[in-house]
């Protein structure tokens, strides 16, 4: 039986559903204690048989024992009205099979969501967990691009006793269907075990279905699609449609090898084919004269990657990783797209996502900019990676960050190095690909999110605090660059109008863009627009889902002081806003000069404002850069 709006399942409030399974009904729901939007997977009461539940169970743990930006994050599992259920991240978009659509998709489209894809199924694979159903109902596609591995619900740890059994389970279990037989590996549909390579198979099978529309194995040719799995050769990707590339079809062709030891081995060695078919072709043999040529292929390869395993181990081994003690300077891009847009965007970007962490502590940009006054520099000098290593030696910071992003042909690859500033030692590079400009942000959110998990920053924390950048913000590149120049008036050169003027544009761009919202109306506040500044912040605490955790403290914060007035719920925001950011500023600031004052807590005023003073020195203050004091409730 379906729920109805209104309805609730412990703390999540029904508000419409979204779409029916055979593992029963997702709904959007409301999580009431946050305060966000969430999607509730429920298993009616009637079906949940142990072993649906155990299937519940399965996808809970398998999910939420990965974090990848591009794998569905599990928040909560529970039951309640005798209804188990998952609670997981609300997606807008749409399945990989409703965008194919009896379609090939453009080519560019086809290389981003392979490797957005291949990056999850790489980071499951490390995990030891084989998802066992990708097919491109389980692939989903946010609006800018941003692909997302959904339904872990078949997964199993990848062990070399799996049986027969296990694949029966596969094919009778609840959810389940005959359409899903049509990507199973020749191994799975026999019954025997499987490991990450079967995987590969199914995203091969994917790949094909991207490319042609179609799928590789004819079942009107054999008696079932087992048969045609089995025993037929698939159908040449280019038979169904010429413009697919030599170099990608001799990927496809690896990939739907019948024997899995002459398919990729692993995920990675995948993706490093996929980037590099996107620069120049691919010298792959997809079908060797003899099988002995084919394995001394494979094992030199092994040997290869096993070198460059045990280099990078060694590296990294050696290399000194941040601690939570330890802060850093964040220089400008380096930009040779010769596209003005990425400049100063994509560093307040990556301040953004990287702001969300409770672990890592940039200088802030009132400290740089006193620290290149005292170096004879203007305070608005573009941190190129050069003076930025000198701020960052000045400051007594441990690394620099410097990015940059590059164009090859209309795709992008952008790149970060982390780099000690006193010896030049490099901590950590990343490098992602975007295979076009709107999915820039896309790819500077997995770059920030790799970034902090392998300096340091603990798994747990990296997925609690990651809001895509796209929804931290906004999906517009030109918005998040009108936010960038407002920031930099407002900080750079104190200069209130001109922060206002490119706030407002800001929000002309992106309506929905909290804050810009936020930070409109605290400038507003400051030059004693108290109506203005009032309907503001209104507008960003009715936007506050669309904004990281850190910001949405200050949306809150700001809205309590500048609106309602109400001190006490400025008291509570802030004191879990500094319990979440031990380091943050603002918090301190607030309730050390209005919340405890209004309730006569003299002592942990002065407690506070001494705190704040010290972090002031050198942390980075949120995203708003706030300079001056608030001077109270406007109006």
């Amino acid at each position: 039986m379906s729920l109805g709006a209104g309805e609730r399942l412990g703390p999540y409030e029904i508000r419409a559903s979204i779409g029916k399974g055979g593992m029963g009904e997702v709904y959007k729901a409301r999580d009431t204690r946050l305060e966000r939007d969430v999607a509730l997977k429920v298993l009616p009461g009637a079906f949940a048989t142990d072993a649906a539940r155990e299937r519940f169970q399965r996808e809970a743990r398998a999910a939420s024992a990965l974090n990848h930006p591009n794998i569905c994050a599990v928040y909560d599992v529970g039951e309640a009205n005798g209804h188990p259920y998952i609670v997981m991240e609300l997606l807008e978009g749409q399945s990989l099979r409703e965008q194919i659509a009896g379609k090939p998709l453009d080519l560019p489209i086809v290389m981003s969501l392979s490797l957005q894809v291949v990056d999850a199924l790489e980071a499951a694979h490390a995990k030891g967990i084989v998802h066992r159903d990708i097919k491109p109902a389980n692939i989903f596609v946010a609006s800018h691009g941003h692909a997302k591995v959904l339904d872990f619900g078949l997964a199993k740890q990848s062990r070399p006793e799996d049986t027969q059994a296990a694949t029966e389970e596969l094919l009778t279990e609840p959810g389940s269907t005959m359409g899903t037989t049509a990507y199973m590996s020749p191994e799975q549909a026999r019954g025997q075990a499987v490991d990450a390579r079967s995987d590969l198979w199914s995203f091969g099978v994917v790949l094909y279905e991207m490319l042609t529309a179609s799928r590789p194995f004819d079942g009107a040719t054999a008696p079932t699609v087992f048969d045609a799995i089995l025993n037929r050769p698939p159908l040449p990707a280019r038979e169904r449609n010429p413009k697919v590339p030599p170099s990608l079809e001799q990927i496809v062709s690896r990939l739907l090898e019948k024997d899995r030891a002459a398919r990729y081995p692993s995920a990675a060695e995948l993706r490093h084919d996929l980037q590099r078919l996107q620069t120049g072709p691919v010298p792959i043999s997809a079908h060797p004269a003899n099988r002995l040529q084919k394995y001394a292929i494979l094992a030199a390869t092994a040997l290869v990657v096993l070198a460059g395993a045990l280099f990078f181990w060694q590296q990294r081994v050696h290399a000194k990783l941040l601690t939570d003690k330890d802060t850093i300077v964040l220089a400008d891009f380096t930009n040779t797209t010769g596209d003005a847009v990425f400049d100063g965007t994509l560093r307040q970007g990556l301040a953004v996502q990287l702001e969300q962490s409770p672990f890592l502590s940039m200088i802030s940009d009132e400290r740089i900019q006193r620290t290149l006054g005292l170096m004879g520099q203007p305070a608005d000098s573009r941190l190129t990676p050069k003076l930025a290593r000198e701020v960052c030696d000045r400051t007594g910071s441990a690394a620099v960050l410097e990015g940059s992003i590059a164009s090859l042909g209309s795709q992008y690859v952008l790149g970060l190095s982390a780099k000690n500033c006193r010896t030049g030692e490099i901590l950590d590079e990343e490098q992602t690909p975007a295979s076009r400009k709107e999915e820039v942000l896309n790819a500077l959110t997995q770059i920030a999110g790799k970034f902090r998990s392998r300096v340091g920053e603990s798994l747990a924390s990296v997925k609690d605090h990651n809001t895509p950048l796209a929804e931290a913000t906004t999906p517009s590149l030109e918005a998040l660059k009108a936010y960038s120049e407002g920031l930099k008036h407002a900080t750079a050169d104190d200069d209130r109008a001109g922060a206002i003027r490119f706030l407002q544009r800001a929000i002309e761009l992106d309506p929905k863009f909290a804050m810009a919202y936020a930070l409109l109306g605290f400038d507003y506040g400051l030059t004693s627009e108290g109506a203005l500044a009032a309907q503001n912040n209104t507008k960003a605490y009715e936007l506050r889902d669309r904004a990281s955790d850190r910001e949405r403290f200050f949306i809150s914060a700001t809205y309590d002081l500048q609106v309602t007035g109400n001190l006490e719920k400025l008291e509570e925001t802030c004191e879990l806003w500094v319990k979440t950011y031990p380091r943050e500023v603002m918090p301190r600031s607030l309730l050390g000069a209005f919340s405890y004052p209004a309730f006569a807590k003299y002592e942990k005023a002065a407690d506070m404002a001494r705190q704040a003073h010290r972090s002031a020195l050198s942390h980075r203050l949120p995203s708003v850069c706030v300079q001056q004091p608030i001077s109270g409730p406007p109006g």
